[in-house]
């Protein structure tokens, strides 16, 4: 019966490991949430899908040279309360993205605050 209860027993230890990744969630400790910088952006995809909406983009640096960005966003479902769609931002889109930006500058992955279109107008993660 003990060698039994010892298998039954790793087999439950091991569905536990297993669902750890499941219920786990990173946070936000690779971003600067103290400042906020602003990019003059061309998106280059945004994908509206769970668990977080990305948006890419690219920007240029003093010399002209074309840098990739990923920036987190929250979860399509905030951002559809908010008014945001699929087609919100558009592939060729000029904006001027404002994000937190990663503590390791070296790093182009940003964390979200808001966009302004090319038109001007603001859109965030707020009902309009």
């Amino acid at each position: 019966m003990k060698p039994r209860l010892a298998v039954c027993l790793s087999i439950l230890a091991i569905f536990g490991f297993l669902a750890l990744p499941v219920v786990a969630h990173h946070g936000n400790a690779a971003y600067d949430a103290k400042q906020t910088i602003s990019l003059k952006a061309t998106i280059t995809d945004f994908e509206f899908v769970n668990p977080h909406v990305q948006f890419f983009f690219d920007t240029k640096d003093e010399n002209g040279n074309v840098i990739h960005w990923n920036c987190e966003g929250t979860n399509p479902a905030m951002l559809t309360r908010a008014g945001w769609t699929k087609t919100t931002l558009k592939p060729g889109d000029q904006v001027t993205m404002f994000v937190h930006p990663n503590v390791d500058p070296s790093v182009h992955v940003v964390s979200f605050v808001k966009v302004v279109l090319a038109n001007g107008e603001e859109v965030n993660m707020q009902r309009q």
